[in-house]
């Protein structure tokens, strides 16, 4: 009797459980999958890039015109003890291939004038934008540049 009571549990079960689909149990997030981007689907490419600045791409932002040149008549005063400076900066460049300066971001210096001195070159520099599926996206470019200590001071 018993077992002829759980077959009939289990029966109504099995068929309740092909009923109409009710509400998933899983909880959404509101975070969509990305899907394999398709060639030349610009909107896409360009919708992904504004949501995170740093995507992986096809191809990054890199200089293509750097008039006036980087860093001329830095001042000794610039430089540590031992000679060495370090500078990483983060700019967008957009669509165009100009930086966006508004996102201008020091992410690292030896010294303020090294920031100065960036914020005057790099408007005037071109670069060829970033791409992605075939489309050109605004992508963070890394300026990252290292002056390594005197070797006479070793």
């Amino acid at each position: 009797m018993r077992t002829i009571a759980l077959l009939a549990i289990a029966a109504v079960t099995g068929a309740c459980s092909h009923s109409a689909p009710g509400p998933s149990v899983e909880p959404e997030t509101g975070v969509r999958v990305a899907q394999p981007l398709k060639q030349g689907d610009c909107a896409e490419a360009r919708r992904r890039a504004s949501m995170e600045p740093d995507l992986a791409v096809d191809r990054v932002p890199a200089p293509s015109v750097m008039k006036p040149p980087p860093f001329r008549d830095m001042p000794s005063s610039a430089l540590r003890r031992d000679g060495s400076a370090d500078i990483k900066i983060d700019v967008v460049i957009d669509t165009l291939g100009r930086a966006d300066m508004a996102t201008f971001k020091v992410v690292k210096v030896s010294s303020k004038w090294f920031v100065q001195n960036a914020r005057g070159f790099l408007p005037k520099w071109r670069f060829s934008p970033a791409e992605l599926a075939g489309c050109k996206v605004p992508r963070v470019y890394h300026l990252v540049a290292s002056i390594h200590p005197s070797s006479t001071d070793r």
